[in-house]
């Protein structure tokens, strides 16, 4: 491999991308320009329910009554924790996306006719789950309550009082904006597939291949200029999230700028090798809406979420970015998540940028032969 050759192609590219002012409108301003737009226009409703239980009452009707909200599979308890501080740790792992708080005396309020009160902590990070899991667990409680007759056959009144976690005021703008940077931010690998599908579809990565470049210079010459730049315009999508929508941000700027920069290079890495098989850039253009944006928008967790250990996920998180770029970055935005317990995610995403860029040069190497 020579140095000189990979800088001349980094340099080439360089000074394409800064005469063609749409590739470098693409790379550096439209994730953020497609981040505004999403945030503003963004909205949807989520169905699943994954809960904890505090019982701190451990009493006949406190046990009857979690036995009514687990009847069916809609709603199941996967977590019984002892307190808050567990709490805290489920939610912000994602094991749970809500505890049911049962305090002590409930059955006492209950049979005395007193009105008895639980509490909802929810983990507000993601905006329509929260709230759906608010609602449905809010309807069985009312309709239970219903059946408890008190002194005079009257029903049983009770209170939920809902205890949102890391987006107190529970806005859809905080938790979905994170998740919808996953999307805002394939504009750079849709720009550097355009670039090697148009040389193949020129003619020029022919001209190429008879020069003495080699495969992995030619790829590092595509890649740099665009990851660069591309990691630049994450920089400002963040701005743009931080500072117009005000959306807080609790974890560190360099964990997000890591992240990024991996999510960035595992996108490139299916652009580049989708660039370098497609024939032309209209089904470069295809193919890309069709493993980018649609499994992105319905398959990532960004509107429904991962059932977690099921065999979908594991596939998921293998073969699409987003799958894993969308948790993650809303628990580094809203949890303030350290990098080190995000570490799988980031093994996945290698794990992709390193699939593909070997796929890349391998089918380089085979049309060189």
């Amino acid at each position: 491999m020579s140095f000189w050759r990979a800088w001349a192609l980094i340099r080439k590219e360089l000074v394409h991308i800064r005469r063609d002012y749409q590739i470098l409108f693409m790379v550096l301003v439209a994730p953020a320009f497609v981040l505004f737009l999403l945030t503003y226009t963004f909205a949807a409703d989520l169905e699943q329910i994954r809960m904890g239980v505090m019982d701190q009452d451990q009493s006949p009707s406190s046990r009857r009554y979690v036995q009514v909200l687990t009847s069916d599979d809609e709603l199941l308890a996967v977590a019984f924790p002892g307190s808050y501080a567990e709490i805290k740790a489920l939610l912000q792992r994602g094991t749970v996306g809500v505890v049911v708080v049962i305090p002590a005396g409930f059955h006492a309020d209950l049979t005395a006719g007193r009105t008895p009160a639980l509490q909802l902590v929810l983990d507000g990070s993601n905006y329509h789950e929260s709230d759906t899991y608010r609602q449905n667990v809010e309807q069985r409680t009312v309709a239970w309550a219903a059946t408890q007759g008190i002194t005079g056959g009257r029903p049983a009144p009770i209170v939920v009082h809902t205890r949102p976690l890391y987006n107190l005021s529970m806005s859809w703008v905080d938790a979905m904006t994170p998740g919808l940077m996953a999307l805002a931010f394939t504009f750079p690998a849709i720009a550097v597939a355009l670039a090697c599908a148009r040389e193949t579809e020129q003619g020029s990565y022919e001209g190429l291949l008879s020069t003495p470049i080699r495969p992995i210079e030619y790829l590092l010459g595509k890649l740099v200029p665009y990851l660069v730049l591309g990691v630049l315009g994450t920089l400002l999508a963040w701005a743009t999230a931080r500072w117009w929508f005000g959306v807080p941000f609790r974890g560190a700027i360099l964990d997000y700028a890591l992240l990024a920069s991996v999510f960035m290079l595992s996108l490139m890495g299916i652009g580049i090798l989708i660039g370098s098989t497609a024939n032309s850039q209209r089904l470069t253009i295809i193919i890309i809406v069709l493993i980018f944006f649609v499994p992105s928008f319905f398959l990532s967790g960004l509107l429904i979420p991962l059932e977690p250990g099921s065999l979908s996920e594991r596939i998921l998180v293998r073969v699409l970015p987003a799958a894993n770029y969308v948790d993650m970055n809303r628990s580094l935005f809203l949890k303030g998540a350290e990098l080190s317990a995000l570490r799988m995610g980031l093994m996945n995403l290698l794990w992709i940028a390193g699939a593909s860029l070997m796929a890349s040069l391998l089918l380089a190497k085979r049309r060189v032969a």
